[in-house]
């Protein structure tokens, strides 16, 4: 079986943590000693029967059960004893304990494919992916998951508060079901099972720790602590309940992860989020929001942050600089865009130390991120109904799909969704009139009469805002641009009424941080690359008119010589090494694959200097070839100044059916009428002054646009 292409299709569901009600002193323990480990003789049998429900205790008889070392299963290359492939699997280890007051703690550490439930003497301890009270052998699994340690990832750790209570001196037995999801159909099964004890004296009367296990307990970081806890599995939806607290010392004193949070401590709804790294990466990214006593959802502000609800965690696996993400939405607020602030932290979840993330906004309408109109239930016509969009294009399901197919694929369309609102608030009107609006542009970018000359793509969309999206996408050659997380909002049309692209969003596999898709070539563009469901034909259109490719010529220039500069990238990139200090020491403790290929790595470094000069080396290459390659010639503008007639005169306004025209100036101008999705209605030459006829239109908003080579000047026009 292909590790990449499956690590891809799984899906990771959280750690289950027993007894936080009474979590481990990490304090009272002098060292880690395994008792179990998954190379031991395992007894074994397959689920093709429902053992005897004694099967889980410490005196039953499994005389009749198979024996061999773990990993047990099939299909991955990580089965030191290989079966048949089944529904379910039975497994147990007997092992000695020799003196339980010695004993502050226990870890179960489980690589595992697709559930299990694990009992010590008796006691369920952990689950994960499987449900019944207990399994039968032919329960499926709920959830894919994929097996990491045979690809160089880390197994799952459940934290086992309670384990003194649970064992007892002398003989005790580690039992674990695990499940396949879709049965015996399955193409392979692991099962990988370390049971370790946290020893508070000296004595040495167990085993050495596996090489790849790290000792959880307190630790000094220089960077905000994040601590998250829930008495409940966390789960990609629904939120559940849970508490924060971050402890943070502004003055530069070093914080102190057995401390009580002190920046803030208080009530959140917390999620696991993600798409593919949910599917293969054991450190997962999480979302929260902050609420009130009662549940509410409440704008809370820290580490400086502008007060806001909604949170993102998120948490570089594969990205092996940390930094990809955050260096990426650095350079988008460089454009002079909105994109989300970063703030790295160190993170533990349940008391697991989950390792170093980077806290994040969740993309959203609101006056501190995506600054557009706020869009009501009630906005359903005239020009309320026209902007407070957000909008994106990405795999999962759609809300509306394309008329047109992407680049190099007839097989897909385009998936839009709805950001904000959101699918479940949108009013009917509002999603009739944001995807005929869509939809009228693409209709124009693919009209056959399109070319330099004669264009209409123009009125619907802000070139500027779509050159910076290029330009972005682009330099980080970043393998979702333009097909997946790839954001958009629309303002109202007294704001312009433009389709605006951006905010940017995911950047762990971009900068060469991929193996496919030619990400690691800093030639090409990936504007044409078939990459999965394929990106918007628009960008080949645009990259033909003069107009769009002189912006994005001259941005370019102008950002080479600020913030997209070698030297000020490179240094911003030090300046993170820097804030990120010995925290990157205790995430590669905690997630040691720094040596191994993790998917889609391009190259495999061996540390996290090598890393950052691969990033850096990377960044130099493609800056030199877009300078030389990039689309466009910085030319003097053509386009027309916005300005205004000072004595342009419409009387009356609102009207029933003639509207007087009148301005001093009547120099061969051209008169349009549009509606609020920009089409024109009426389109002649006007000499000042004049009188139209609206008696046949209905009733609502138009907007009256005169222009000349001059300029052009748009007013309301309210038809009652």
């Amino acid at each position: 079986m292909n590790k990449n292409i499956i690590s891809f299709l799984f899906f990771i569901l959280p750690n289950l943590v027993f007894g936080i009600e009474d979590p481990i002193d990490y304090q009272m323990i002098n060292h880690w000693e395994s008792v179990v480990l998954a190379s031991d003789a395992w007894q074994y049998r397959l689920g093709d029967a429902q053992p005897s429900s004694q099967w889980i205790q410490e005196n039953f008889d499994a005389s009749s059960w198979l024996t061999g070392p773990g990993g047990i299963g099939y299909g991955d290359d990580d089965d030191a004893t290989e079966i048949q492939p089944t529904v379910s699997l039975f497994i147990r280890r007997e092992f000695n304990i020799t003196d339980v007051s010695k004993i502050e703690g226990a870890l179960l550490d489980a690589d595992f494919d697709d559930g299990f439930v694990a009992y010590l003497n008796g006691v369920e301890i952990a689950r994960k992916n499987l449900i019944g009270q207990p399994p039968r052998n032919t329960e499926n699994a709920t959830e894919l998951r994929e097996a990491q340690m045979y690809s160089g990832g880390a197994p799952e750790r459940f934290e086992i508060c309670n384990a003194a209570d649970l064992l007892k001196n002398g003989s005790n037995v580690l039992a674990v079901q695990i499940h396949n999801f879709d049965g015996v159909s399955s193409s392979d099964m692991s099962a990988i099972f370390f049971l370790s004890l946290g020893i508070k004296d000296e004595s040495r009367d167990y085993r050495p720790t596996p090489s790849w296990f790290y000792e959880p307990g307190p630790f000094m970081s220089h960077l905000p602590i994040l601590k998250i806890s829930s008495t409940e599995p966390l789960v990609d939806e629904p939120k559940v309940p849970g508490r924060l607290e971050i402890i943070w010392n502004e003055d530069g004193t070093l914080n102190n992860s057995t401390a009580s949070g002190n920046e803030f401590d208080g009530d959140i709804m917390v999620e696991l989020r993600g798409q593919s790294s949910l599917f293969f990466f054991p450190k997962v990214g999480y979302g929260f929001e902050t609420v009130d006593l009662n549940g509410n959802d409440i704008d809370t502000s820290f580490l400086g942050f502008p007060a806001e609800e909604d949170w993102i965690l998120h948490g570089p696996y594969s990205d092996k600089t940390l930094m990809r993400n955050v260096l990426a939405m650095h350079l988008a607020r460089k454009m002079g865009q909105y994109a989300s602030r970063t703030r790295y932290v160190e993170l533990m979840v349940n008391g697991d130390y989950r390792g170093v993330y980077i806290l994040m906004e969740k993309i959203k309408r609101d006056k501190n991120r995506v600054d557009i109109a706020n869009l009501k239930n009630e906005d359903i016509e005239g020009e309320e109904l026209t902007g407070g969009y957000v909008f994106k294009i990405d795999k999962g399901d759609a809300d509306w799909e394309s008329n047109y197919n992407p680049v190099n694929n007839q097989n897909e369309k385009i998936r839009y969704q709805f950001v904000s609102p959101n699918r479940n608030n949108i009013q009917p009107e509002q999603a009739t009139y944001l995807q005929s609006y869509i939809d009228s542009f693409e209709t124009a970018v693919n009209s056959p009469q399109f070319n330099n000359n004669i264009k209409s793509y123009d009125r619907f969309i802000d070139f500027t805002s779509f050159a910076e999206h290029f330009i972005h996408a682009e330099l980080s050659k970043n393998v979702d641009a333009y097909r997946i997380s790839s954001y958009f909002h629309k303002k109202k049309i007294t704001n312009g009424g433009l389709i605006h692209a951006g905010p940017v969003w995911d950047f762990n596999l971009s900068f060469g941080n991929s193996e496919y898709c030619n990400v690691a070539d800093v030639t090409g563009w990936m504007y044409y690359e078939h990459c999965g469901n394929g990106n918007p034909n628009w960008w080949i259109k645009m990259l033909n008119d003069d107009e769009f490719t002189r912006i994005l010529k001259c941005r370019w220039e102008e950002l080479r010589e600020g913030p997209f500069h070698k030297d000020s990238i490179f240094q911003f990139i030090d300046e993170q090494v820097a804030v990120l200090g010995d925290a990157v020491d205790r995430n590669y403790e905690r997630w040691p694959i720094l040596n191994q290929y993790v998917w889609p790595n391009n190259v495999v470094t061996g540390s996290f200097e090598e890393e950052i000069t691969y990033f850096k080396t990377n960044i130099r290459n493609r800056l030199a070839w877009m300078d030389g390659n990039l689309f466009g010639e910085c030319t003097p503008s053509s386009t027309k100044n916005i300005g205004d007639i000072n004595d342009l005169i419409l009387y009356p306004n609102p009207t029933d059916g003639l509207v007087n025209i009148n301005f001093s100036n009547s120099n061969n101008y051209q008169l349009s009428i549009l509606d609020l999705n920009g089409k024109v209605l009426l389109k002649n030459k006007i000499d000042a002054p004049k009188t139209i006829d609206l008696s046949s239109f209905s009733k609502g908003i138009y907007f009256l646009k005169i222009e000349n080579e001059d300029g052009v000047w748009v007013r309301k026009l309210v038809k009652e």
